[in-house]
């Protein structure tokens, strides 16, 4: 059965469908955070341990055995460490939207076909839950810099200012990606090329001083980059944001994700023919 009333397509649709589906949204996010754990030993645990895991080898395989260095470092592996973990933190959540996106409608046939389901709040449980990470992650960030280096810039409380801009990336790769791998299933191999591909065309192991000056634009293609410095910038340097440069970045972002919810509205109506 299917709904009598028009999708909406508008951009005040954006975050309305968040708000007008609010209850929804967090039940499916909550057992889709639990539900990634469950059956393990350690239950949520994990959300804690796996970025503490990932800041130790990381920090031990380029900080020790292949000496990688950030221009400027003073800090020695214990800078190096949180560089690169906060670099990866960011990458960790649109990754997770990317490839968690490409079988968001194809996995979930029974929304589709069987009840009158608001299809376009699918891809929120995925953004929600990839930043509860993301956040679990911060704090494991700051704790490793109250220890290592004794103390943590004041700035960092307006974390969350970066990574609301790129909410709207990731709620925009959710709306895309999930309505056009119904079409084409191909998508969803892709997904995980392109992650890696985001992850080595940002300046996540080197800084962008690294590459030549005349490539250095070419950086700014990778909608990651951005937001990796101004997360970096509070967070880690003690920083304010470029309060001007994020605005213009969420407008484009909201524009983005206005035109992929379009897109999702306008292709829904064959879901269920092609599943």
């Amino acid at each position: 059965m299917r709904s009598s009333s028009p999708h909406r397509s508008d951009p005040l649709h954006i975050p309305g469908s968040l708000i007008e589906h609010r209850f929804v949204i967090g039940q499916l996010a909550k057992r889709a955070i639990l539900g990634r754990y469950r059956g393990t030993i350690l239950g949520l645990l994990w959300s804690l341990l796996t970025p503490l895991l990932l800041l130790a080898v990381y920090t031990f395989v380029f900080g020790t055995i292949l000496q990688v260095r950030w221009t400027s470092q003073s800090g020695g592996n214990a800078e190096f460490a949180a560089i690169l973990f906060s670099g990866m933190l960011v990458h960790g959540i649109l990754a997770e939207c990317l490839t968690q996106a490409s079988t968001l409608i194809v996995s979930n046939p029974q929304y589709v076909k069987k009840v009158v389901f608001p299809l376009e709040a699918l891809p929120w449980v995925t953004v929600i839950s990839a930043f509860f990470q993301g956040v679990i992650s911060t704090g494991i960030l700051l704790a490793y810099l109250l220890i290592a280096q004794g103390g943590i810039p004041w700035t960092a409380i307006l974390f969350p200012i970066p990574l609301f801009a790129l909410v709207f990336v990731c709620i925009a790769v959710g709306w895309l990606i999930a309505a056009t791998a119904v079409y084409l299933k191909d998508i969803a191999q892709m997904m995980g090329l392109l992650s890696t591909v985001l992850f080595f065309m940002a300046p996540i192991l080197y800084p962008k001083s690294a590459l030549p000056e005349e490539f250095q634009p070419l950086l700014y293609l990778n909608p990651l980059t951005y937001i990796i410095e101004q997360f970096r910038a509070v967070v880690l340097w003690g920083e304010l944001p470029d309060w001007s440069g994020l605005t213009l970045y969420t407008l484009a972002a909201i524009a983005a994700a206005w035109l992929s919810l379009a897109w999702f509205q306008k292709t829904r109506k064959g879901f269920a023919d092609v599943l």
